[in-house]
C-alpha cells in the first residue's frame, strides 16, 4: 500500500534518468526531491518537464526542495511546486516574466518510457493556484472521485499532523537540510585528530621518556702487568707463577693459482754419433793417459753430447804424421767411440769432422760426427711459469682462518687469545712440474695456522691474584680489563705459548646495574638519588631526565641507562 508520502535526496552527478527511474519506483503518490546545491541537471528547462511529465504519467505530485533562486522560475514555468525545507509548505513559484512565453520542446524519440499522455490533472490546476499545503490537500479530494485514482495529501514535516480543521503550524525558517557530505568530512577529521592525540600521548609519556644515571664511586685503577704461559699438556693452573692449561687449535688454509706455460720442449728424435779421441804423446811421454769414463761430456758449440762407452789409450799411434795416444772402446776395442746427444733436436747434428771438448781433460782432443736428430716443439713448464704462478698467490688475508679457529676454541669453551696466532712456512706443489709438456702449471701453496687458548675463569684468576698482591684484600675487582688487544706473545714453540697481558683492572666497589634499575623505575630523582647513595662507595649521583617534561623515573627499566664512571672521571 502507498505511503502518504516519500523524500528522496539527489546526488549532485546523479542524471535526469536516474531521477526519474527513483520517482517512478516511489511507493508514495507525493514524492518530495531534496536537491543539493549547483544541481545542474535541473537548471535546464527541458529536464524539468521532463520530470514532471513523468510524475503526471505515474499519477504523482512532485515536490523540489531547495533554495537556489535560480530554479524557482524554471520550476514556475513547468509547474512545479517548490519548497526551501521539508517543513514548510510548498507552492508554485512565479515563471519568468521577462519575454514571450515560448516553452522549450522536448524531443518526443527520447528513450525515457513517460508512458501515454493523460489529460491535465486537475490537481495539478488546483495546485497552481495555491500556495499552502491546504490548498493541494483539497485538489487531491477533488480528484479523488474519479476512479481508480487516489492521491494523498502532501505532508513533508514528519511531525506535524495531518492538516484538517488544525490551524497550520508557522514554518521554521531556521531549519536546514543536514548537509552529510559536510557530516562525513567533519567526522572523519576528527577520527583523525583524536588518533593523532593518542599516538602522539603514547610517544611523549611511553616511548620517548628516558633517564640517563651517571653513578661515581671510589673505585681505583691497578696497572696489571702478567707474563703468562699457555701450556697445552698442563692439568691445572699455578696462579702465582702464570702457568696455565691451554688449547691449540690449527687449519690448514689451500691457495693455488694458474697460468699459461711459457716453455717449450723438443720431444724429436736424439742425434747420435762417434769420435775419435787422441792425446799428443808429448803430454804422457812414458804413461798412458787416464781414461775417459763413459757419461764425459763433450761439448761442441753450445750442444752437450754424451759419451755411452769407457775409452783407454793403450798405446800410442802416428796420426797426420804427429805422435798420439789413441783412444779404444773398451769394451768393443774400437777406436769409434760412441757418443749421444744430450737433448733431442736437429741442432745437434754434425756435419763433416767436427771437434768436441772433453769435459776435465783438456789435453785429449776429440773428432767425429753427430746425426739423427728430428724436432718435435711442444708448449713445457718453465721455471718462469712457476713463479709467475706463486706471485699471484695472495696468503696475507688470513683473518678467514684466525676467526675460525677462534670460533673453534670458543665452543669448546676457551677463550682465544688472537696474539698467538701464527702461520708456517708455505709447502709449495707444482703441476705438472718443470720441463713437463703442457700448456698451463697450477702452483698451490699449502698454510697451517695455529692459535692458543685458555679457559677465562683462569685469566681472570690469574689477574685477581696479581692485583690483590699489589692492594688490599678485601676490594672488590670491578673490571679484569681482558682484552684482545691487551696480549703480546713472547714467545712459542710445539706445546707452550708465552704472553704478556699488559692491562688495567678496576678495583673498587661491586654495583649490580639490574639491581639498581629495578628500585629506581618509577620512582622521582630524589627519591632515586637517596637509593644509590645508599651504597656507601658512592661518592655522587646524576640524574638527567628527557624530553623536558618527564619529570619521574620510567617505570619501564630499558628505558634507564646507568653509566658508572671510571676511576677519575
Amino acid at each position: 500500500m502507498a505511503t502518504d508520502k516519500d523524500t528522496i535526496y539527489i546526488d549532485v552527478e546523479e542524471e535526469i534518468t536516474a531521477i526519474i527511474d527513483k520517482v517512478k519506483s516511489s511507493p508514495s503518490k507525493v514524492v518530495a526531491l531534496v536537491l543539493p546545491k549547483r544541481a545542474a541537471v535541473l537548471q535546464s528547462i527541458v529536464n524539468l518537464k521532463l520530470l514532471k511529465r513523468s510524475a503526471d504519467n505515474e499519477k504523482k505530485t512532485l515536490v523540489l526542495i531547495t533554495t537556489e533562486a535560480g530554479l524557482l522560475p524554471l520550476a514556475g514555468a513547468v509547474g512545479l511546486h517548490v519548497a526551501s525545507s521539508l517543513s514548510d509548505s510548498p507552492e508554485i513559484p512565479p515563471p519568468p516574466s521577462m519575454g514571450p512565453n515560448r516553452p522549450e520542446t522536448v524531443d518526443e524519440d527520447m528513450t525515457i518510457p513517460m508512458g501515454e499522455e493523460t489529460e491535465t490533472s486537475d490537481l495539478t490546476e488546483h495546485a497552481s493556484k495555491a500556495s499552502a499545503v491546504g490548498a493541494l490537500t483539497e485538489a487531491a479530494k477533488h480528484h479523488a472521485s474519479k476512479p481508480d485514482q487516489e492521491l494523498e495529501t502532501l505532508e513533508l514535516d514528519n511531525t506535524e499532523p495531518e492538516p484538517s480543521t488544525q490551524e497550520m503550524p508557522k514554518k521554521d525558517k531556521h531549519l536546514k537540510v543536514p548537509n552529510f557530505n559536510r557530516f562525513r568530512t567533519v567526522l572523519i577529521v576528527g577520527i583523525v585528530v583524536v588518533a593523532a592525540l593518542v599516538l602522539l600521548g603514547i610517544l611523549a609519556f611511553v616511548v620517548w621518556p628516558h633517564a640517563d644515571i651517571s653513578i661515581k664511586t671510589n673505585a681505583a685503577d691497578v696497572n696489571v702487568n702478567l707474563p703468562l704461559t699457555l701450556d697445552t699438556s698442563a692439568q691445572s693452573a699455578n696462579f702465582s707463577s702464570g702457568d696455565l692449561p691451554a688449547k691449540t687449535v690449527t687449519e690448514q688454509k689451500t691457495f693455488t693459482a694458474t697460468v699459461p706455460t711459457t716453455g717449450h720442449q723438443n720431444l724429436g728424435n736424439t742425434a747420435t754419433g762417434t769420435v775419435v779421441m787422441l792425446v799428443p804423446c808429448s803430454a804422457y811421454s812414458t804413461v798412458p793417459p787416464p781414461d775417459v769414463l763413459s757419461g764425459t761430456t763433450l761439448t761442441q758449440g753450445q750442444y752437450n753430447y754424451s759419451t755411452t762407452d769407457d775409452t783407454t789409450f793403450p798405446s800410442p799411434t802416428t796420426y797426420k804424421g804427429r805422435c798420439y795416444w789413441e783412444g779404444i772402446d773398451a769394451s768393443t776395442g774400437s777406436n769409434n767411440i760412441p757418443i749421444t746427444a744430450q737433448s733431442p733436436g736437429s741442432a745437434y747434428n754434425t756435419n763433416g769432422q767436427t771437434s768436441f771438448t772433453v769435459a776435465n781433460n783438456p789435453s785429449v782432443q776429440a773428432e767425429g760426427s753427430a746425426s739423427g736428430g728430428t724436432d718435435n716443439i711442444v708448449p713445457a713448464v718453465a721455471q718462469a711459469d712457476v713463479t709467475t704462478a706463486t706471485a699471484k698467490i695472495n696468503t696475507s688475508n688470513s683473518s678467514a682462518a684466525q676467526q675460525s679457529l677462534a670460533s673453534q676454541l670458543l665452543g669448546d669453551g676457551y677463550y682465544p687469545i688472537n696474539a698467538t696466532f701464527t702461520s708456517s712456512s708455505p709447502q709449495i706443489a707444482t703441476s705438472p712440474n718443470v720441463g713437463d709438456q703442457a700448456t698451463s702449471v697450477t702452483v698451490t701453496e699449502t698454510i697451517t695456522y695455529t692459535m692458543y687458548g685458555a679457559k677465562q675463569s683462569d685469566l681472570k684468576s690469574a689477574v685477581a691474584t696479581f692485583v690483590h698482591s699489589q692492594t688490599s684484600k678485601n676490594q672488590n675487582i670491578i673490571s679484569y680489563g681482558i682484552n684482545q688487544n691487551d696480549f703480546k706473545q713472547d714467545n712459542t714453540n710445539a706445546n707452550t705459548d708465552q704472553v704478556t697481558l699488559s692491562t688495567i683492572a678496576e678495583v673498587g666497589p661491586n654495583i649490580s646495574v639490574k639491581q639498581i634499575r629495578k628500585s629506581i623505575a618509577g620512582k622521582s630523582p630524589a627519591a632515586a638519588v637517596a637509593l644509590i647513595k645508599q651504597n656507601p662507595d658512592v661518592t655522587s649521583v646524576s640524574i638527567r631526565l628527557s624530553p623536558f617534561w618527564v619529570s619521574s623515573i620510567p617505570s619501564n627499566q630499558s628505558k634507564i641507562t646507568i653509566n658508572i664512571a671510571k676511576p677519575g672521571k
